[in-house]
């Protein structure tokens, strides 16, 4: 895991201060005790109820089984989650074949390695385009 996103601080406490729940699912090779601590160093505004690694489960996103696994320890039905990732394949997709509403944080403040499957994404699933948790803000607010 590398730097952290830019406002990544800023959406965690909004995320708090509206009771929004959250968790983590990533294709780290870290355990998922490894992440927490990190997640817990780096971001200590996070309250993340659970977070699931693949080297804990043996499967990688975009498999079906680490979201399936997500939604039965929150105890929620996919149509209630949104699921954030920067990866189309791993984390738009896989998130879209459980039934989860998909958004593709596209930070443009680093290189993208992702920038060229963009055409091949919007064929697969609807999903919500953000460059920024500022606009991710934007969005939650309009669902009022």
């Amino acid at each position: 895991m590398g730097a952290i996103m830019p406002d990544a601080d800023k959406m965690l406490d909004y995320i708090n201060v509206k009771g929004i729940r959250s968790a983590v699912i990533s294709n780290l090779l870290w355990s998922g005790e490894a992440l927490t601590e990190r997640l817990n160093r780096l971001l200590p505004n996070n309250r993340f109820e659970f977070v699931i690694t693949s080297s804990d489960y043996m499967f990688r996103k975009p498999n079906r089984l680490l979201f399936e696994l997500a939604l039965r320890k929150a105890g929620l039905d996919s149509k209630d989650v949104w699921y954030c990732g920067d990866n189309p394949q791993a984390d738009v997709e896989g998130s879209a074949q459980v039934g989860i509403f998909p958004v593709w944080y596209q930070c443009t403040s680093v290189t993208d390695p992702h920038k060229d499957e963009i055409p091949k994404l919007q064929l697969i699933c609807e999903y919500l385009h953000i460059y920024g948790w500022d606009e991710m803000i934007d969005e939650l607010e309009r669902l009022k």
